[in-house]
């Protein structure tokens, strides 16, 4: 997912994984209280019990309801992240951490890692949209919205790129001891942009599905006004997520009448996929007796699309002729 020599593919990660949060909001509606709101600053620190309190019994009359926990639980990831301490932050995910990519605790932090510092002026707003606690388990839905800015500097076009994301996830937490940790990760859908140039006002309007059966073909189709005298072209592929990335190749085709599409396969490795655009738009200059084109932007445009596996272990071969029901 490396495009023109851009650190695409540790944008993404650094957007999935909420590694440089500048600012985070969280809008909470617990299971007892629907009406209560929550907003998590990035400064925010959490009270640390005195050696007074631990010998006393107040604790446990005051003590926090699982839901107050695990929203102190994002004040410190947020903490932890907006001044990227990873190492912090692998104390708040369990050893046997896995997401719906199959990406354990490790390759996680190694993802994280290659994102550190990418990036500048990143700043999330998350609302959680919900909370379920069951015993020393949790399950939280949240969405989040990310927008930043690349340090990199692309040579041809002398500018820097402007980033944006939402993901929908839902995150499963596991109490440990006395500490909840985030046991594994959902990310239900994903939309990332990546603009650099005049690409930077374009609207880009994607249409892919979220989920698809392994093997099955799947239409990716695009829309977009770009600006005048411009020549637009561009690209859609689909990329296993896997580390390290693999990169797909892929010609660019004129964008007639402002849209583009594309049937493509999902793969059968039990592995989810990127659906990726690439645009590049040209303006000409003309030198007689010859006209050049010169590039003035480019825009990256990535849709996450579940890739559902068969379960084969479904048999049909044999009809069920007698049904046998016990009476109490």
């Amino acid at each position: 997912m490396k495009k023109t020599k851009i650190l695409y593919f540790a944008f993404i990660l650094g957007i999935m994984l909420s590694v440089n949060n500048l600012s985070y909001a969280v809008s909470a509606i617990p299971q007892k209280d629907v009406n209560t709101n929550i907003t998590v600053e990035a400064y925010d620190e959490d009270i640390e019990e005195t050696d007074i309190i631990k010998k006393v019994s107040f604790r446990d009359k005051f003590k926090r309801s699982p839901e107050s926990q695990i929203i102190s639980f994002f004040k410190k990831y947020n903490r932890y992240s907006s001044k990227n301490n990873i190492e912090k932050l692998k104390e708040l995910y369990s050893d046997d951490f896995i997401n719906n990519d199959g990406f354990n605790k490790k390759t996680i932090f190694k993802m994280m890692e290659m994102a550190s510092g990418a990036y500048k002026d990143v700043s999330y707003v998350t609302d959680i949209e919900s909370i379920k606690v069951d015993g020393n388990y949790a399950v939280v839905k949240a969405y989040e919205i990310a927008t930043g800015e690349t340090i990199k500097v692309i040579d041809k076009l002398q500018d820097t790129g402007t980033i944006s994301s939402e993901i929908y996830y839902t995150d499963y937490l596991k109490k440990e001891g006395n500490k909840w940790k985030i046991v594994a990760s959902y990310v239900n859908s994903e939309k990332v942009e990546l603009k650099y140039g005049e690409a930077k006002n374009m609207v880009v309007d994607v249409v892919a599905p979220q989920t698809v059966p392994e093997g099955s073909e799947y239409e990716i189709s695009i829309t977009t006004k770009t600006p005048d005298g411009v020549f637009a072209v561009g690209s859609i592929v689909n990329e296993p997520i896997v580390y390290p990335q693999v990169q797909a190749k892929d010609v660019f085709r004129s964008i007639k009448s402002e849209s583009l599409s594309r049937i493509l396969k999902a793969n059968t490795e039990n592995n989810n996929e990127y659906a990726t655009i690439s645009i590049a738009i040209t303006r000409a200059q003309i030198e007689p007796p010859s006209v050049v084109l010169n590039m003035t932007g480019m825009a990256f445009v990535m849709r996450r699309v579940n890739v559902l596996s068969v379960n084969k272990n479904v048999k049909f071969d044999k009809e069920i002729k007698d049904v046998k029901t016990t009476k109490n």
